[in-house]
C-alpha cells in the first residue's frame, strides 16, 4: 500500500529504483483483497492499470516488466525497390539531402515518398551517414595536415589590438602622462604577429597605429629575415582586415600585396569571411602572450617592453614546449624536419629582430619597398 494520497502510482514508479516491486506489492494486495477497486483506491492509480498487471502476473517478477507498444507485424513498410533507389541516391549523391531524394524518386516514377525519418533511418542502418567527429578527433586530423607542410612553408599574419588588457593599458597611460606625449597611448597598442603553421614559430613586432604601411613594414621585415636564411614561404595567409587587402575590391591591388610580391611570394592567401578558425595557429598565439607576457609585464618605456617582448620571443621559439605538436619546442620541429635543408638551419632563424614598425616608415618608403633587418628600436 502506498504511503500518500497526494503522490499517485505513476509518481512512485517513477522515483523508484525497484518499480517491479511496486507492481508485485499490488497483485499480491489484490490476491488479499480480492477487489481491484480497492486495491487502486489504496494505490491511487486507476481500475484498469490495477487490472493489467494482476491479469499479466504469471508468478514471475520478470512478467511485470513493460512490453513493447510497437505491432508485430508492422503492414506501413516501404517497397524493396524504393529502399533499392534510396541506397542507390546516398551512394551516388553523398552530400545531398532529402528534399533531393523526393525529386529522385519521382524521377523514377515511385508509388512512394517516404518521411525524411524513414530515409535517414535506412541510411544510418546502411552506414550511409556522414560520421560526426569530436572536436578532439577534429584536432588530430589537423595535426596530421599541417604536418605534411615544410617548416616555414605556410605562415599566418594578423593584428591584435592591446586596449582590452587592463595592465598593460594602465601602464601605457601612465606612460603617456609622465612623457606628455601627443598620441593617444604611451605603449604601441597594436601587436603584429606572423606564425609558422609547420613548427609553431612566432614572430611579433608592435606599433602605436593600425595602418597598411606597419603591415606592409611587418611583412618585409619577416620575409627578408628568412631570406637571410635562404628560406622563403610558400604562402602568406591573412584575414580581410584593411590592412591587408582592399575591402571594397578583394582583388585590388594593395601595398602588402606589392610587398609580398617583390619579396618572391606569388601566393597571399585570404580566409573566407567570419572564418577566424583558419587563422587558428596566429589567434592562440595572441591568447598565449596576452596571459603570459601582456597580464604581468612591467614596462617603464618603450625600449625595456621591446627587450622583453624580443627576450620572450626567443623563449617562446626555443623554450616553450608545445603540447599540441608533442610536447617539442618550434625549434626542436625545425630540427625534426624531414627536409634536411631545412632542419639544419641555424637557431638565429628564431631570432626575429622585434620593433616599433611607425619608426621605420621613412626608412621603409625611401628604400623602395624594403626595410631589411633592422634593430629593436
Amino acid at each position: 500500500m502506498l504511503a500518500s494520497n497526494i503522490l499517485t502510482y505513476s509518481d512512485f514508479l517513477k522515483d523508484s529504483k525497484e518499480p517491479l516491486e511496486i507492481r508485485k506489492a499490488m497483485v499480491a494486495r489484490y490476491k488479499e483483497l480480492k477487489s481491484i477497486s480497492a486495491v487502486a483506491l489504496e494505490f491511487n492509480t486507476t481500475r484498469k492499470t490495477v487490472h493489467k498487471w494482476v491479469s499479466r502476473f504469471t508468478g514471475a517478477v520478470s512478467s511485470l516488466r513493460n512490453q513493447s507498444t510497437a505491432p508485430k507485424d508492422p503492414h506501413l513498410q516501404i517497397k524493396d525497390e524504393t529502399r533499392a533507389l534510396i541506397i542507390k541516391f546516398r551512394k551516388e549523391r553523398p552530400s545531398l539531402g532529402y528534399c533531393y531524394v523526393v525529386s529522385y524518386l519521382n524521377q523514377h516514377k515511385s508509388t512512394e515518398i517516404p518521411s525524411a525519418a524513414t530515409v535517414y533511418a535506412i541510411w544510418s542502418k546502411n552506414h550511409l551517414l556522414k560520421r560526426h567527429y569530436k572536436k578532439s578527433e577534429k584536432k588530430k586530423d589537423c595535426r596530421a595536415i599541417k604536418q605534411k607542410y615544410l617548416a616555414f612553408e605556410k605562415i599566418q599574419i594578423d593584428v591584435k589590438e592591446l586596449t582590452d588588457i587592463p595592465n598593460y593599458l594602465e601602464q601605457s597611460l601612465a606612460l603617456k602622462k609622465k612623457k606628455d606625449l601627443n598620441r593617444k597611448y604611451g605603449l604601441p597598442m597594436y601587436q603584429y604577429t606572423a606564425r609558422d603553421l609547420k613548427t609553431g614559430a612566432l614572430f611579433v613586432s608592435l606599433a602605436h597605429e593600425h595602418t597598411r604601411h606597419n603591415s606592409s613594414i611587418f611583412v618585409d621585415m619577416l620575409l627578408t629575415h628568412l631570406k637571410k636564411f635562404d628560406v622563403v614561404p610558400r604562402t602568406i595567409q591573412t584575414d580581410n582586415g584593411t590592412e591587408f587587402v582592399n575591402t571594397r575590391d578583394a582583388l585590388a591591388d594593395t601595398l602588402f600585396k606589392q610587398v609580398v610580391r617583390r619579396n618572391g611570394i606569388t601566393r597571399h592567401k585570404t580566409i573566407p569571411p567570419g572564418a577566424k578558425t583558419w587563422q587558428s595557429e596566429v589567434e592562440t598565439s595572441h591568447w598565449i602572450i596576452e596571459k603570459e607576457l601582456y597580464d604581468y609585464v612591467k614596462a617603464p618605456n618603450i625600449g625595456n617592453l621591446m627587450k622583453k617582448f624580443r627576450a620572450y620571443q626567443w623563449g617562446f621559439n626555443t623554450l616553450r614546449k608545445n603540447g599540441y605538436r608533442g610536447n617539442i619546442t618550434p625549434l626542436e620541429s625545425l630540427r625534426n624536419e624531414h627536409n634536411k635543408n631545412y632542419a639544419r638551419l641555424p637557431k638565429e632563424i628564431m631570432d626575429f629582430p622585434s620593433c616599433i614598425l611607425d619608426k621605420k616608415f621613412n626608412q621603409f618608403i625611401k628604400g623602395g619597398y624594403h626595410v631589411g633587418l633592422v634593430t629593436m628600436l
